[in-house]
């Protein structure tokens, strides 16, 4: 066969092989549908981490609250670029609108594009769905009154129904009801269908296939063996194509995986290579790693059980792959490690399993040219046999191909036989010549744009770039959507990319008429060039920009003169160049100047950047920038934090277009200018601890700023006076200054959403005008202590949400506060001056709607309009007796309640028990609390920490089944009371009785000192280690016993959601293999504590359900039998406040609870300390870790081995 019969033949190959419809563009796997209120926080939440936990890439809108009536259009963007859609229908799903809308588009979706459409029936029948039947029937009933629209409504009717007519889950009905389960379903058939969908798409990909397939044979994925595979080629050759569409394959396959791209550019920072594998597989956040040596050693010892794909692209030293993957038993049995490169003795060192050398076919090139120059699967007619000349002239080079056709689309055939004549003359290895065909069709605002990216920008974020470029005049929308078109970069996460093939491309395209002289390019970017050329004054007018980045502080020489002759200079960044002294001058045609650590009092005064639009002065030893008035129109953007010896601010009369003004920090400045009140179009003022200012412009009219901060001038004492309407003002941090008092011009703040005062000291009053800003959700006042009264009219602020007057002077709260029917949050911890009478006038009056005679006649309605209250804080208030009104309960919707620190004997049962959402109660500190209430049902958090005088805790234990973490330490009363003690006995029997089903832990802290005997494994000591019996694991078992007698001293705070920060100890509890190899977890126990030592002995005792253990450790082993040791001990934070004397484990299986009425395990008699509580105190853990979030419920258990 000759050539031409060879092409021919190929061509009919591609066209037979290749689908006649482009494929659409996917950015996310799966896409979630579903009504918030209903799934957000349990099945949604889990699913979502499911799918993550596969590299399932899923779009899930964290908007808690819908923002208007139909979807935003980037909502619908993100429909149409998923791949699958899940459709979680639950009970109110049909009354959004939003959520309708979403299906509707979702149903288009499927028709048009193809989209996979999986609907979930969570807790719905779905003939209700598909008849619009029940709930959904009633919603539409309400769409019908309500919207105008029958179409739309008729849309949702059809969509519905069709939806529901596919064949999806039935939560209840599937897997027995356990909803964990039901979510393995749901990801197993999502993984299915998307390899499915991925390689059909890839099908479409000429070329793709066939070398998918083959890397596939070399990494034989049915082998449990850690494997090293290595790709390697030339640059443009395809490499990162290849690995990226292996990944895409297989990456589901794995318990985890990540694709690193471009390790050569990133290795400056091994350390945050090995943060992001970590981060990634793991799933952690926040994860820092101050060593490589730690991040190896982290690497190698929380991955060696994990079967992971990691991809390692473009590694170029030995360093790297020594770092981010050393050997194979870093890594668990199956995982595959995949390394592109170019440096093919990189992998014979590193000793990888298997090379394959990428090397470009015909077939596989040629698809580049139809593709990017026609954009379909085949040439246009007559264009096919230029097309091959193309690809042959062009060396089958991938990279250089695709940039060709994108330069050749829509170009007529004279100018292709032009490009084919230009590319004859180049030879076969001049690669850059060959890829430079695309920038030099470029218009000469594109070539600068292209140029600057290369030189300055690769893989920032694509809107500061497009600020940057707008500064220049260069109309960046339009130029960067030209570059992608041309295939010259890429946008992806946000950010601009550029092959490094094409980077080196613009280098060369720079460098190329002076190569030897850096001060004659145009664009300088490399260090060492940069400070020769400034040394030596040996720059010219060429340059453009200069972006000088250390990543360490260096000492830079710069002549006095080294900027005179840069003339054109339009961009100056400098970063922790240390200089000694600042050149005389700087250009005036410079348009953005970031200099870190500016040497000079001020800038020059010769200085007049008419252009100037971004000036960033951060840590400079600026005194003033400039006296008197500069014409700067353009200047945009004014950055002097931390210039500690910032005195003043200029004349901001010249810059009328000033967007924002950052001056954070600056210490010494003690005046800002009156001119700064008059910036109408400042959307940012920040002086976050400028401690010397002490006055601000005296009137301010600022009609398009957004966020004030003054948080920190402690020496402020008044807030300016507002001028006419601030609308767009959302914000305004006052934290900690001296402001007295507010303007009533505050009313002109009409959109403000938080305003924080706290620990203004001075603040004596607030203005009546305040309660005229309706859309205000956040007021802080907090630690005001000269603050005795809020506005009467403050119920009118009905959008209120949160309100803080902790450690404030009030003593009685406006009557009109029951008006705030949207408030969730409303504190007055620490507000002692509502002490005594003034205490039971306020409430009494306030929340039982009686007049006081101890408030001098006011009356304060009932407590009930504060419909949506979920947290109330009335700690450290004096309560006492006769402090609680009886219709306490009726806030229906309070979750937590902290009464710690008051001064009250008992609580009225009334009070608390009719908190039917109720779970957290806060009683630390109340000291002459003798009772504890009855509580509601709904409780599942008691910490009574600190209560030195309660004497009973009644049946506490055995009445509330959610109940799982209490903490009773530093009471010791209880020791005295004998029908506690009684009680406390019988709950470890009453608790086994439905100990059953377990999906939670539990703990309980007491005073007392001494293990209990039924406690089958106890040491003396500091920790605990066990031997575990052979085969201890079945599906008989359930979980750990744990007790842990120490001195308690103090304790940590543990970061908790909570009115007041609960404090906690935290445990290790580590599972050892016969190799030695420790899976390490964390566990906390309830402990509050006491701010003093207390010398008496404390125990906890403590239940580990095995089920939140498998959680965190299921992927280091086959099987838990595979572990034949257990070590606890506490952590080394704890042990800086505890010291731990005794410990006890047990193993707890279903046999216990099946036999429990012969009370083989528990002794009846008390065991804990001379008049202790005995080990009965652990059962009511085991009850209430019965409780059933839903989302948890039925753990999915794997079968003994």
């Amino acid at each position: 066969m000759d050539f031409r019969s060879f092409v021919e033949q190929e061509m009919r190959n591609i066209a037979s092989s290749s689908s006649s419809a482009s494929t659409p563009k996917w950015t996310y796997d799966v896409f979630l549908s579903f009504r918030g209120e209903d799934v957000r926080k349990n099945f949604v939440d889990f699913l979502y981490s499911s799918l993550q936990q596969k590299e399932i890439y899923t779009f899930k809108d964290d908007e808690k609250l819908e923002r208007g009536r139909s979807i935003s259009p980037a909502l619908i963007q993100a429909i149409k670029e998923s791949r699958i859609a899940v459709i979680i229908f639950s009970e109110n799903y049909a009354t959004s609108s939003w959520c309708l809308d979403e299906l509707a588009e979702i149903i288009d979706c499927n028709h048009v594009l193809g989209q996979t459409v999986l609907p979930v029936f969570y807790y719905v029948d779905p003939s209700v769905v598909r008849r619009q039947k029940g709930s959904f029937g009633r919603a539409f009933v309400k769409h019908e009154d309500e919207i105008e629209d029958k179409e739309r409504i008729q849309k949702w009717r059809a969509a519905l129904t069709e939806a529901a007519a596919i064949s999806g889950w039935d939560v209840p009905n599937t897997a027995d009801g356990h909803e964990s389960k039901c979510i393995q379903e749901i990801v197993g058939d999502v993984m299915v269908k998307l390899e499915r969908v991925i390689a059909v798409e890839e099908k479409n990909q000429v070329g793709i296939d066939s070398r998918v397939h083959k890397v596939n044979a070399l990494l034989n994925l049915g082998s449990d063996e850690v494997h090293f595979i290595g790709i390697w080629g030339m640059s443009g050759i395809g490499k990162t194509t290849i690995a990226r569409a292996v990944f895409d394959r297989i990456s589901i396959h794995f318990e985890g995986a990540i694709f690193l791209h471009e390790v050569r550019e990133q290795s400056k920072s091994l350390e945050n290579l090995q943060e992001k594998i970590l981060s990634k597989i793991l799933c952690l956040k926040d994860l820092r790693i101050s060593s490589v040596f730690e991040g190896s050693n982290m690497i190698r010892r929380r991955l060696c059980y994990k079967k992971v794909l990691v991809v390692l692209d473009d590694v170029d030293h030995l360093d790297q792959l020594e770092a981010l993957a050393g050997k194979h038993h870093w890594f668990g049995a199956g995982s595959r490690i995949i390394i592109t490169t170019k440096n093919k003795h990189l992998l014979v060192t590193h000793e990888v399993d298997r090379i394959i050398k990428t090397q470009s076919s015909f077939s596989y090139c040629f698809c580049y040219i139809p593709s990017n120059a026609f954009k379909k699967d085949y040439p246009a007619e007559d264009y096919e046999e230029i097309s091959v000349e193309i690809v042959h002239y062009a060396g089958c080079l991938p990279l250089a191909l695709k940039v060709l056709g994108s330069f050749l689309y829509g170009r007529d055939m004279a100018e292709w036989r032009s490009e084919v004549e230009r590319l004859k003359r180049i030879p076969e290895d001049e690669i850059m010549e060959k890829l430079q065909v695309s920038f030099n069709g470029l218009n000469e605002v594109e070539k600068e744009i292209f140029l600057d990216i290369a030189c300055f920008f690769k893989g920032k974020k694509k809107e500061y770039i497009r600020r940057v470029l707008d500064s220049f005049d260069f109309y960046p929308d339009i130029g960067i959507k030209v570059l992608i078109e041309k295939s010259l970069v890429t946008v992806s996460g946000g950010r601009i990319l550029m092959h490094c093939l094409i980077q080196e491309m613009g280098w060369h395209i720079v460098r190329q008429k002076a190569p030897d002289e850096p001060g004659k390019h145009s664009r300088l970017w490399v260090a060492e060039e940069i400070c020769d050329v400034l040394a030596r004054d040996k720059v010219t007018e060429n340059v453009v920009g200069m972006w000088l980045d250390l990543s360490t502080p260096k000492d830079v020489l710069i002549n006095n003169e080294a900027f005179e002759k840069m003339r054109k200079l339009r961009l100056l960044k400098i970063n922790n160049a240390c200089v000694s002294r600042c050149p005389n001058c700087l250009p005036n045609e410079i348009r953005w100047l970031n200099w870190h650590g500016y040497p000079s009092k001020s800038l020059p005064v010769s200085f007049q950047p008419e252009k100037l639009v971004r000036l960033k002065l951060q840590y400079s030893r600026v005194i003033q920038l400039w006296k008197g008035i500069k014409l700067l129109d353009k200047l945009k953007y004014i950055n002097l934090s931390h210039s500690q010896k910032l005195i003043r601010t200029p004349d901001f009369t010249g810059i009328p277009n000033l967007e924002r003004l950052i001056l954070e920090d600056c210490s010494n400045l003690t005046e800002i200018h009156p001119s700064a009140g008059y910036l109408k179009r400042l959307q940012l003022f920040n002086l976050r601890n400028c401690t010397n200012l002490r006055s601000l412009p005296k009137q301010i009219i600022l009609e398009s700023l957004e966020v004030m901060i003054l948080s920190g001038c402690s020496k402020v004492g008044e807030f300016p006076k507002i001028l006419g309407t601030m609308d767009r003002l959302r914000a305004v941090y006052l934290e900690a200054t001296a402001i007295k008092e507010l303007p009533p011009s505050i009313e002109h703040l009409t959109s403000l959403v938080l305003l924080n005062l706290s620990y203004c000291k001075s603040l004596t009053s607030l203005p009546s005008s305040l309660c005229r800003l309706e859309c205000l959700k956040v007021l802080v006042l907090s630690g005001c202590s000269k603050l005795c009264k809020l506005p009467e009219e403050l119920g009118h602020v009905l959008s209120l949400e949160e309100l803080y007057v902790d450690e404030t002077a009030i003593s009685e709260p406006p009557s009109s506060i029951v008006l705030l029917k949207n408030l969730k949050t409303l504190s007055f911890r620490g507000c002692k001056a509502m002490a005594s009478h003034t205490w039971r006038a306020f409430l009494s009056s306030w929340l039982l709607g009686e007049k006081s005679q101890d408030s001098m006649g006011f009356f304060f309605p009932s407590v009930s309009g504060l419909n949506s209250l979920a947290k109330l804080d009335l700690s450290d208030c004096n309560l006492l007796d006769g402090g609680f009104p009886c219709d306490l309960g009726s806030l229906s919707s309070l979750v937590e309640l902290n009464l710690g620190k008051n001064n009250f004997t008992s609580i009225s049962a009334a009070s608390i028990k009719n908190l039917s959402c109720l779970q957290i109660l806060e009683l630390v500190g109340c000291k002459r609390l003798e009772i504890l209430p009855e509580l509601p049902p709904s409780i599942e958090e008691l910490y009574a920490d600190n209560c030195t005088s309660l004497q009973s805790a009644t049946d506490l234990l055995t009445k509330y089944g959610k109940l799982y973490r209490v903490s009773f330490s530093n009471c010791f009363q209880l020791l005295l009371d004998e029908q506690t003690s009684s009680m406390i006995d019988a709950t470890w029997n009453h608790m086994l009785e439905e100990l059953l089903l377990v999906d939670d832990n539990f703990s309980i802290c007491l005073p007392g000192g001494r293990i209990p005997s039924w406690f089958t494994y106890q040491n003396w000591g500091p920790s605990i280690r066990i031997k575990l019996p052979s085969n201890w694991y079945s599906d008989e078992f359930m979980g750990f016993a744990v007790c842990a007698v120490s001195d308690l001293i103090t304790t940590t705070l543990e970061g908790r959601d909570l009115l007041q920060k609960i404090p906690g100890v935290r445990i290790q509890f580590n599972l050892i293999d016969q190799e030695e190899k420790i899976c390490d977890g964390m566990f906390t126990l309830g402990y509050v504590g006491s701010e003093k030592k207390i010398d008496s002995e404390h125990t906890c005792l403590a239940y580990l359900s095995f089920d939140e253990i498998w959680l965190l450790f299921f992927d280091k082993v086959c099987s838990p039998n595979e572990w034949t040791c257990v070590e606890v001990s506490a952590d080394v934070y704890s042990k800086k406040y505890m010291v731990f004397k005794a410990w006890g484990i047990s193993l707890v299986y279903k046999d216990d609870v099946r036999q429990n009425t012969e009370l083989s395990m528990i002794p009846q008699s008390s065991e804990l300390g001379e008049r202790g509580l005995s080990s009965s105190v652990l059962a009511n853990g085991l009850k209430s870790i019965r409780k059933k979030r839903r989302g948890r419920e039925g753990f999915s258990r794997i079968p003994p081995k």
